[in-house]
């Protein structure tokens, strides 16, 4: 059985949070994505970090995740920054102008 959605692992760091996060960013995750915006909402933290490398798919309801992080945690004077993007989700992001609205480091 293919396990669907997304798997994360958090790391404290000196600045705020990174999130890892692996496998697909669709609508199988959406669930498990949004309970896991509501802990970081609250995290209390200045700066959380999406790292991308394990994403292996984003799709148009995976980026309208990242907006909704992006305006939650802005509610609360959280910065979001997007790291590691894989080559074909960066290509997404790319064609899809996200990269106009978040901080993306490769």
């Amino acid at each position: 059985m293919v396990k669907r959605g997304i798997q994360y692992r958090l790391e404290d760091n000196e600045d705020g949070l990174t999130v890892t996060l692996e496998g697909r960013l669709d609508f199988a995750a959406e669930r498990q994505f949004l309970e896991l915006l509501s802990d970081l909402v609250v995290s209390h933290r200045r700066r959380v970090r999406f790292d991308l490398s394990g994403l292996s798919h984003i799709d148009s309801v995976g980026l309208g995740l990242l907006y909704i992080a992006r305006e939650d945690l802005g509610s609360v004077n959280i910065a979001l920054d997007l790291v590691r993007p894989r080559d074909t989700v960066l290509r997404m992001l790319e064609l899809t102008e996200t990269t106009k609205v978040f901080a993306i480091t490769r």
